[in-house]
């Protein structure tokens, strides 16, 4: 029954984690492509008027010029001192063929070991965040993309012990992760999409893990489903 029960939590929280996460992705892809479709500045300081006509100039336009819907893929990388891989998805969408917004995040599939209070118990953590990202691309272009972007993110950890004790605890934190990645094209609607980053965790106060052992490098690869070019 134990058992029973600790699976249980284990599906309860990686799918709170994963709804998290998803939840952020479709509502700024929804933003990106309702808000920012298409935004005017005029460019012309005059400001007169002429036989009742306003003076027209010139104007710079900000708009969506790629849509990425969004994909799946793995995160490597170390949490307390060991490997561990973390799966999730990212979209975005790109404006004037640089600036990027958009959003994503990413959940452990498999938990950690961590320091028990209890000898007789195996203790684990799992831990998952999702945010929106900010970004750039430096060679834009149509076979391939490479570029940066900030994601700032929220997330959370959870402790489990087998058998199940009253060891556990659930820990909300914020999360900045600095990225650099490529796109590779594979064909009209694929991109294939490498990156590394560093994920920067503060203020969990964990008494079985740091800030800096939940901190760390990170690699990663997905491929990405772009939705339209909107030139």
């Amino acid at each position: 029954m134990k058992n029973r029960n600790l699976e249980f939590n284990f599906k309860t929280h990686q799918q709170c984690l994963s709804v998290y996460s998803g939840l952020i992705l479709v509502i700024m892809i929804l933003f990106a492509s309702q808000t920012f479709a298409q935004s005017t500045i005029p460019a012309d300081t005059a400001g007169t008027l002429q036989s009742g006509k306003e003076v027209s100039g010139k104007k710079k336009s900000f708009k969506m010029t790629t849509l990425t819907f969004g994909g799946n893929g793995a995160l490597f990388t170390r949490v307390n001192n060991q490997n561990t891989i973390m799966t999730g998805g990212r979209g975005s969408a790109t404006f004037n063929h640089r600036y990027t917004i958009g959003g994503g995040g990413w959940g452990m599939t498999k938990g950690v070991e961590v320091e028990s209070n209890n000898p007789d118990t195996y203790a684990f953590a799992k831990m998952g965040y999702g945010g929106i990202d900010f970004g750039y691309l430096f060679f834009p272009g149509e076979k391939l993309n490479i570029g940066t972007k900030l994601l700032i993110a929220g997330g959370a950890v959870f402790k489990e012990t087998v058998p199940e004790s009253k060891d556990n605890s659930f820990r909300m934190f914020p999360v900045l992760e600095p990225n650099i990645y490529y796109q590779v094209s594979l064909g009209k609607l694929f991109r294939f999409e490498m990156g590394a980053s560093y994920r920067y965790i503060w203020g969990t106060n964990l008494p079985y893990a740091s800030d800096r052992d939940l901190s760390g490098i990170s690699c990663y690869i997905g491929f990405l489903v772009r939705a339209c070019n909107c030139d």
